[in-house]
């Protein structure tokens, strides 16, 4: 099995509305990938609960291996929402384990 886990800041200067409503966009966008891409086994965005300098909200998604992973990261639908969050974070930082 295989983890991957993106965490992102979102609109550097934009208002908590703002950043609220990509992560609810990113999250309705996410469902609509487990849909379409059946080698996700499970999806789930969460936000950050914390203040401060921190990565807004992130995808915790697991994969059966890293081929199944591959096939999502290069899928056409993904492409699409990595560059919804391309337009609206300006940081990120992927993790990726087996276990």
């Amino acid at each position: 099995m295989i983890k991957h886990i993106v965490f992102w800041k979102i609109h550097k200067d934009g208002t908590q509305e703002e950043r609220r409503q990509a992560i609810d966009a990113f999250r309705s966008k996410t469902e609509y990938l487990k849909s379409v891409i059946p080698q996700i086994r499970q999806a789930a965005v969460g936000s950050n609960i914390n203040s401060g300098d921190v990565f807004h909200v992130c995808i915790d998604s697991l994969f059966d291996s890293v081929e199944d992973l591959e096939i999502y990261i290069n899928h056409p639908e993904h492409l699409k929402v990595r560059e919804f969050m391309n337009q609206v974070s300006y940081e990120k930082t992927v993790f990726d384990y087996e276990f």
